[in-house]
């Protein structure tokens, strides 16, 4: 697993696998999950991190993923 910030776009990422991404579904405002062709979560981005106070409950979005 690997975190990176991205200071430009003030987003963090949590990668789990160096997989392709083929989709993306936005599961909160702020907060984009990533899939392989297997339909398996590639990564989590979270988005306006510096704007706001974030609470992201990991396991439900991983579970609706």
């Amino acid at each position: 697993m690997k975190i990176k910030y991205d200071n430009q776009n003030d987003a963090i990422y949590v990668i789990f696998s160096d997989d392709k991404v083929m989709e993306s579904e936005t599961v909160d405002s702020n907060v984009v999950v990533d899939y392989n062709s297997k339909d398996e979560v590639v990564a989590i981005e979270v988005l306006n991190i510096k704007d706001s106070e974030h609470t992201i409950d990991l396991p439900f979005v991983l579970k609706s993923a």
